[in-house]
């Protein structure tokens, strides 16, 4: 995958990212296992009080069940069918609904209380066009009092960057060395991701990159805006301290655009 070009059509891209989590997928899991995110979706639902949610990339539902307990009714889409086939076996709730749908086309009206990106799905989206796409799909299937959330991929500078991780798993370790290669156009990057899992069994490894866009916060408020979405904040951590040029993230809350109501963040 690593070969590609970053610019590609529809099917293009939905096949390259369908296959790279597939490459990746047993370590993967082990990975999204050991994030800290969900505290904050529960406390995000707790404020919210949705009805009806959506997740854009809710691949293997770590996200998803949350949502789900905290709604009437919880739809999570990806377009990665062995993720999905993972989730469909682990939660088997009426109220929960995975299926196979790319977010540029959401087949949705606006009947969603809540919109949620955790990890940012739309890291994936490198062109303008697919990300307008996105975001203009996600305002019409915004209720009039829903909201968006996106956990931005926010990269500091323009510079290289390597992170290695390590950490605990069943009967053994979990290695994970990131790195960040920045390509000529603005925002746009290639992830590598190595794993090594090292267990009493022996050790196995995997190497698999994708190419990526991050998130320019100085362009979200005007470009969320021409997409039919205000933003209301921008947070820069999990537990919900303003954005700044130092923060660890970048965290989108918008509701649908109005003349009369529109909050500039």
């Amino acid at each position: 995958m690593g070969s590609a070009k970053p610019e590609r059509g529809v099917s293009a891209l939905a096949e390259a990212v369908s296959s790279y989590y597939e490459g990746i997928l047993p370590f993967y899991e082990l990975e999204a296992a050991g994030r800290h995110d969900l505290e904050f979706w529960t406390g995000l639902c707790e404020r919210e009080k949705p009805r009806r949610v959506l997740e854009l990339g809710s691949g293997l539902g770590r996200v998803t069940v949350v949502l789900a307990s905290h709604a009437r009714w919880v739809a999570g889409i990806d377009i990665s069918l062995p993720m999905l086939s993972r989730a469909h076996r682990r939660n088997a709730a009426e109220r929960l609904h995975l299926t196979a749908a790319d977010m540029r086309r959401l087949p949705f009206g606006p009947e969603f209380d809540l919109i949620a990106a955790p990890s940012d799905p739309m890291s994936h989206l490198i062109s303008a066009e697919d990300r307008r796409s996105a975001l203009s799909g996600i305002a019409r299937a915004l209720s009039p009092q829903g909201r968006f959330v996106l956990d931005g991929l926010h990269l500091r500078s323009e510079a290289p960057r390597v992170r290695q991780r390590r950490f605990p798993v069943e009967r053994g370790e979990l290695s994970i060395l990131e790195t960040w290669t920045p390509l000529p156009e603005r925002d746009r990057w290639e992830a590598r991701f190595s794993y090594r899992l090292t267990t009493r069994d022996g050790e196995c490894e995997k190497s698999a990159s994708f190419f990526a866009r991050a998130w320019d916060p100085g362009d979200i408020v005007p470009f969320f805006r021409s997409c039919g979405l205000a933003v209301e904040e921008l947070w820069g951590s999990f537990t919900g301290d303003p954005f700044n040029g130092e923060s660890p993230r970048v965290i989108v809350v918008a509701k649908r655009r109005s003349e009369s109501s529109e909050v500039e963040a």
